[in-house]
């Protein structure tokens, strides 16, 4: 939806977002690809092809969000934009907003992550043979579909985050109910310092999650997504990480009933694992960390901060 808010134009807004405002539609976003490395998204092989009044789309996506979802019913799919002119390698690709019913288009199959299935909105792999869709179909410029598509990663990115706190919210609770609960050797399992540590250590690592988190909403309420990448890419590298490490924990305290589906423990972990590869994987943005981290004018036998040989 976002991605319409800033991207459609009125008549392509009135048409396909107002149905997902109302929640009468649900939509995928077709970017990731199985047959090349989507961390660099200028891989992206699926194309799309102008002919006549049509445009033309073929390829493969998979493990996109919502698509195996029985109500999904509309597709905005990112592909290389077919043309005799020469672009750069960030003006090749496009965004066209494909039916989930046009002839061609195929769920090939539902997905799951280390066994863990999105009840919510279940993951699709999908196949495009000769799908046709009209001109006006395409979201923003031909070769600017990077450029959209970023309006839909940022948010997609904090939103994750904050996904992520409330699970591990609701671990710790798990935690401490059940380590209250439980005896071992005569003592209750919370009662042990290790355990106490574990959930010590999980309420530490929330409360800076969520302290970098709200940072960086305030710096894109100030800056827009655009000016607050780099706390985007920040918090996407950090919460993700240290949900992994509480969903671990609980885990350990809960043994075997932990891993069971008895529990939303191993859909917190595959959650949290997830989201360190999906919407750019941690060396993407850690790359681009590196590359605005500030560099000191002074070298290491300069610096103020050494103490001087006599």
């Amino acid at each position: 939806m976002v991605l319409m808010h800033e991207a459609a134009n009125p008549e392509q807004k009135a048409r396909w977002l107002r149905p997902l405002l109302e929640g009468t539609a649900r939509s995928a976003f077709a970017m990731t690809e199985p047959a090349v490395a989507s961390s660099d998204a200028t891989n992206i092989a699926t194309t799309i092809r102008r002919a006549g009044n049509r445009y033309v789309v073929n390829g493969r996506k998979w493990y996109i969000t919502g698509a195996a979802h029985p109500d999904c019913s509309i597709l905005f799919v990112l592909g290389r934009q077919v043309s005799d002119g020469a672009s750069g390698r960030t003006q090749q690709h496009s965004i066209v907003i494909v039916p989930m019913s046009a002839p061609g288009v195929r769920l090939v199959r539902p997905l799951r992550f280390i066994g863990w299935e999105d009840h919510v909105a279940p993951i699709g792999e999908l196949e495009f043979t000769d799908v046709e869709v009209p001109l006006e179909n395409l979201i923003g410029t031909e070769g600017g579909g990077f450029a959209a598509t970023q309006a839909r990663l940022g948010p997609a990115r904090i939103h994750h985050c904050m996904r992520l706190i409330g699970a591990a919210e609701v671990l710790v609770s798990l935690m401490i109910a059940r380590a209250r609960e439980r005896q071992t050797f005569g003592r209750t399992v919370i009662e042990y310092d290790s355990v106490q540590q574990a959930i010590a250590q999980s309420r530490v690592e929330i409360e800076q999650a969520r302290l970098i988190v709200l940072k960086c909403a305030w710096a894109i309420d100030k800056a827009g997504f655009k000016g607050g990448w780099r706390d985007l890419s920040l918090a996407k590298i950090a919460v993700p990480a240290a949900v992994q490490r509480i969903a671990d924990r609980a885990l350990q305290i809960f043994g075997a009933m932990g891993g069971s589906d008895d529990t939303p423990i191993h859909h917190a972990l595959a959650y949290a694992r997830l989201m360190r590869i999906g919407d750019g994987p941690d060396e993407v943005h850690l790359r681009q960390i590196f590359r605005t981290e500030p560099q000191p004018a002074w070298s290491v036998a300069d610096s103020p901060y050494i103490c001087p040989h006599t």
